[in-house]
């Protein structure tokens, strides 16, 4: 009896949840797979034997053509509420274009409402080496093929799913609920883009070390035990052995950039002293050499790293992001002030103790934002993706970040992502207090986007988030 209320319910939630996704795609919300990533990583995990998947787009940023992915067991998934055949061929063309099958043996697409009821194997493999393989009857899978696998596992492990199965029917209610609200004409829309102004001036010097030597020495002095990694580890060496911390600059092809003057920041102890050469800052944004782009945009980071650093804000060596540590050791939460509609106080990292044994630390959850930089026009600005990331010890990575993170996720509503976004711009707003150097970058405000019904603002939006595709790529060229 038991094992047959489970079906029914798992059968009516998944068939409520088609409906729900149908409704948004009516309404012209297909990015509403956007807003479901996470939530499937639990049900897909199971269902597929899949312990290691994770948002590709949290590891990468924007990583097209696939949003899930285990990387132990090669398996990706597409995540669409899209089910033509368009939408499939465009899926395995940028997998193959991209050359993910070096990463993935599998590819599924998963459609949040029913699937055709068949595909051209034909037309997909002419997309296809022998390389990889995509069999449509296999790897097109729709919520249905899911409750098939589900279907397979323990009861216990059934119930789990059901529980995650209505928790995205609730996110899915609440999504159609938010875009249904009535809006009147004109639509003020608050972006995630935050104004900035440049620094007027950037400098750059051949960079003059010896490597060998600079390692030796970060061994000796620095108590280095391993290998350089890269150049730009070296140059960081170079910099430690001279007393000279900052992180404020960018190693590009044998020579460093930097918006301060290299001979005040002490930069200039690496450098050829007679080759610093002062640039204006426009030399680089209007460049037609994308090299010369992607600097300016990692010296961008570069400078905002070494203003929150003396914040209490940390940049992920490896992934890139920054996060909101403790403001002093062994504390257990850090609140920040700060101006909205009216004076708020907004909790920004708390130590989380284990339920069973409180005096051991469940981990740490840390507001966390991605920060790049896109220019429109003439304009600067930067785009704040806000989030969250737990830890086990204040910095590394907790092995339940994950889930940790999807289950933050399912309770969180887009107002709550918009008050974090303009948090965040306060935050990057309040670095240049105290701050009148020139080289500095100056965060203004949120651009407010007024449009008919957001037609206007949804064309500027899907601008932004076009070239924010084309830099990201291109940066990766770019060693910072």
């Amino acid at each position: 009896m038991r094992q047959l209320t489970l079906e029914n319910d798992l059968r009516d939630v998944v068939s409520r949840l088609e409906r729900q996704v149908e409704l948004a795609t009516a309404q012209g919300r297909t990015d509403i797979n956007l807003a479901l990533e996470d939530a499937f990583i639990p049900i897909l995990k199971a269902a597929y034997q899949l312990p290691n998947l994770i948002n590709l787009n949290r590891k990468r940023k924007n990583y097209p053509g696939i949003d899930l992915g285990d990387d132990h067991d090669r398996v990706a998934f597409q995540v669409t509420s899209t089910t033509t055949l368009d939408k499939v061929k465009s899926t395995v063309q940028q997998f193959m274009d991209r050359a993910y099958y070096n990463s993935f043996d599998e590819l599924y697409v998963l459609t949040l409402t029913p699937k055709q009821s068949s595909y051209s194997q034909k037309a997909i493999d002419a997309l296809l080496t022998d390389q990889f393989a995509f069999n449509c009857k296999k790897h097109v899978i729709d919520l249905g093929d899911v409750l098939r696998e589900v279907s397979a596992l323990r009861v216990t492990a059934q119930e789990r799913i059901l529980q995650e199965f209505q928790h995205i029917l609730g996110e899915v209610d609440a999504f159609n609920s938010f875009s249904a609200e009535a809006v009147e004409t004109p639509t003020t829309i608050t972006s995630n883009l935050q104004a900035i102004k440049l620094p007027e001036a950037v400098y750059v010097a051949e960079l003059a070390i010896e490597d060998k030597m600079v390692v030796a020495r970060a061994k000796a002095e620095l108590g280095y035990g391993g290998r350089s990694r890269n150049r730009r580890s070296v140059v960081k060496m170079a910099l430690l052995l001279e007393s000279v911390e900052t992180d404020a600059w960018v190693y590009y092809d044998g020579r460093l950039f930097a918006f301060e003057d290299m001979e005040q920041t002490g930069v200039a102890a690496v450098v050829d002293t007679g080759s610093i050469e002062r640039l204006d800052v426009v030399d680089l944004a209007s460049s037609p050499e994308a090299d010369n782009v992607n600097v300016l945009k990692q010296l961008l980071v570069a400078q905002t790293q070494e203003r929150l650093k003396a914040r209490g804000v940390r940049l992920h060596p490896k992934d890139r992001f920054f996060f909101f540590s403790p403001s002093a050791e062994g504390e257990k939460e850090r609140k920040e002030a700060w101006v909205g509609k009216k004076k708020s106080i907004r909790r920004v990292y708390k130590l989380v103790q284990q339920k069973k044994d409180p005096s051991k630390v469940a981990h740490h959850q840390h507001l966390s934002f991605d920060l790049s930089f896109i220019s429109i026009g003439d304009t600067w600005y930067g785009q704040i993706v806000p989030s969250w990331y737990y830890s086990f010890n204040g910095f590394r990575r907790s092995n339940w970040h994950e889930d940790l993170l999807s289950k933050q996720k399912r309770i969180e509503h887009n107002s709550t992502v918009r008050d974090q976004v303009r948090f965040i711009a306060y935050f990057l707003a309040s670095l240049s207090d105290g701050f009148a150097e020139v080289s500095d970058i100056r965060y203004q405000s949120l651009i407010e986007l007024e449009s008919i019904q957001g037609i206007e603002a949804e064309a500027l939006m899907l601008e932004v988030a076009e070239t924010s595709d084309d830099g990201n790529e291109d940066s990766e060229e770019v060693e910072a």
